[in-house]
């Protein structure tokens, strides 16, 4: 769980060792396939992961049709958060789109940590609060550009994403068909 310890440093939390082995009791190393469903759509999601390795989608059906509304890749926190938080059936499912490692902490540990531990505290807003700027940013993103701006944004901020993620998925996340992405790829190269 070395990384974990080092991002979340990198982002300015003053982690001791003492106040680190709480997370390092409470978490555990999980791995899936590719293709494994995480979550299920309906089911309430009991754990917070970050990603060690891989990538994930979250992702819905509407009109018999896959929407894919976030990626998730290494260092990033992977959870359906509103399933999550509030103790709710998920909206979506998670799907492996690689072979992925993550550290998961159950959603009863994480809160006897921030009962217990001031750290913690800061650790959840730090995670809240990068996820919110996410959503905004892809809020804003599909408010204020075209699909092809998206594209680009996309590209310059996730260079490894075409390679690892069918088109289909990524056509899908920018709310676009996947001929409408070729046609944009096509005008581009």
């Amino acid at each position: 769980m070395e990384f974990i310890r080092q991002y979340l440093l990198s982002k300015g939390i003053p982690l001791t060792e003492e106040n680190w082995r709480p997370f390092v009791e409470k978490n555990f190393r999980k791995e899936y396939k590719k293709k494994d469903i995480i979550l299920n759509k309906g089911e309430v999601d009991n754990y917070l992961s970050f990603v060690e390795n891989g990538a994930a989608r979250l992702f819905f059906m509407k009109e018999n049709k896959e929407l894919t509304i976030r990626f998730v890749f290494q260092n990033q926190f992977l959870t359906a958060y509103d399933s999550f938080t509030q103790r709710t059936p998920s909206r979506c499912d998670i799907e492996a789109l690689t072979d992925m490692v993550v550290w998961q902490i159950h959603y009863d540990d994480l809160q006897e940590i921030y009962r217990t531990q001031t750290i913690g505290n800061l650790v959840g807003r730090l995670t809240v609060e990068a996820l919110y700027v996410e959503k905004l940013n892809r809020e804003f993103s599909f408010l204020s550009e075209t699909a092809e701006e998206r594209y680009l944004s996309l590209l310059r901020e996730q260079p490894d994403l075409f390679q690892k993620i069918p088109l289909k998925h990524i056509a899908s996340y920018m709310g676009i068909t996947p001929q409408a992405l070729s046609r944009i790829r096509k005008r581009i190269y």
